[in-house]
């Protein structure tokens, strides 16, 4: 039964309710308070709850309706004889109606055997409906009951897996917490001494900016004030020659009032003479101030290339020891963070005493990760147990912490040193 509930609960439960509904309907249909009455000559007669149909209820009324074997026969009347053909019939109808009487009586028992069968097997059917509920809830308490200890049973297992897994974790989170101890000191002392390191670089870096930068600053003053000097010397030069130009330009026109005076006669024979020789001396001077102008441009544009060429210096100088403090504070910031992320994967090898270090060269992708066969041992330790565990602790811990952009750049390859 339990079975059944459990494969089809909703047939089970249709089939109760429709044998609480056939039940329902006999209890029903069925006038327990019925009483005896007097039908006809009987005296006691079976009670029986018979659905009453239109043909039933016709019949009883003409039962009821029909004369008793009691009452009394009609008595003739006194002045008319006795016919005998008359009695004969009335015999023969009194005969007919007792067995019609009889036989509807007949019927009326069987029907009411015929009820209390039913009865009796509903109510069979019943108490065996009832006995089948009572033992499908017992076999239902005792498959409950089972179904209580196996549960209990299992989880009394259950708990019991439970605590040693327990007790096990509780055992695995304190080694755990042992060696994060350990780690946290380790990491505490690795990276105070870095933090001494990164000062003495970053000391260093800000050092060499500071000495850049005043570098810088002098030249650009040696250079501001030799770009005076020069401004101030072509100044001075060009007044020379504009006054030298204006005193030979007097001599000229003095002399040659002179010559006017002197030589009026010859003026005209002398004029071309004057004409070149004033043009000759007009291309001297030009030549000569060409010369000289040509030669203080030459001057000029040396003293600028000169120049340039030490501010071009100066600004590789201090690009260069500006890239190595950029260098130097991008190393001091991520090399720890590799350092350590590679020291989480190390693995003590056997027989190691400490104090070793190994120098490898790595190539990196953009995001850190290892080039497969890229890591190769560039300085030994003097142990070939040690050196193998570096570069197998580089390649678990990949990918590395790097950083994103230009930075990246000197990650792509490079030299590390690994200190345990």
């Amino acid at each position: 039964m339990w079975e059944l509930f459990r494969r089809s609960p909703k047939a089970l439960l249709w089939s109760v309710l429709l044998h609480v509904a056939l039940l329902a309907l006999l209890l029903t249909s069925v006038d327990w308070m019925v009483k005896n009455e007097r039908l006809g000559a009987f005296e006691n007669m079976i009670q029986a709850n018979m659905g009453r149909t239109p043909d039933i209820e016709r019949r009883i009324a003409e039962l009821q309706a029909a004369p008793t074997a009691r009452e009394p026969a009609p008595k003739p009347e006194p002045e008319t004889p006795p016919d005998d053909a008359a009695t004969e019939q009335a015999a023969r109808r009194a005969a007919e109606l007792e067995a019609q009487r009889q036989a509807e009586l007949e019927q009326q028992e069987k029907q009411a055997e015929r009820e209390r069968q039913q009865q009796a097997e509903l109510e069979r059917q019943r108490r065996a409906e009832a006995e089948a509920r009572r033992q499908a809830e017992l076999e239902r308490q005792r498959q409950a009951e089972a179904e209580a200890r196996r549960q209990a049973e299992l989880e009394r297992q259950r708990q019991a897996e439970a605590e040693a897994k327990r007790q096990a974790e509780l055992e695995r989170q304190r080694q755990a917490e042992a060696e994060a101890k350990r780690r946290a000191e380790e990491e505490a002392r690795r990276q105070a001494e870095e933090a001494v390191r990164r000062q003495v670089a970053e000391e260093a870096a800000r050092r060499a900016a500071e000495e850049a930068r005043r570098r810088a600053e002098q030249e650009e003053r040696r250079r501001q004030a030799l770009e005076q000097a020069r401004r101030e010397r072509e100044e001075r030069e060009r007044q020379a020659e504009l006054e030298r130009q204006r005193r030979e330009a007097e001599e000229a026109a003095r002399r040659e009032a002179e010559r006017q005076a002197e030589l009026e006669r010859q003026r005209q024979a002398e004029a071309e003479a004057k004409r070149r020789v004033e043009e000759e001396a007009r291309r001297k001077a030009e030549e000569q101030a060409r010369r000289e102008a040509e030669a203080r441009d030459r001057e000029l544009q040396a003293a600028l290339e000169a120049e340039a060429e030490r501010r071009r210096q100066a600004r590789e100088a201090a690009d260069a020891q500006a890239a190595a403090a950029s260098r130097a504070q991008v190393a001091s910031r991520w090399v720890p963070a590799i350092q350590s992320r590679i020291r989480q994967f190390w693995v003590r090898p056997t027989g190691y005493q400490g104090g070793r270090e190994a120098v490898v060269n790595l190539r990196l992708e953009p995001g850190g990760q290892v080039l497969p066969g890229s890591v190769r041992v560039i300085e030994s330790s003097g142990n070939a147990a040690f050196d193998q565990s570096v570069v197998g602790a580089i390649y678990s811990a990949s990918p590395l912490p790097v950083p994103d952009g230009d930075e990246f750049d000197m990650f792509r390859d490079f030299n590390f040193v690994f200190r345990p």
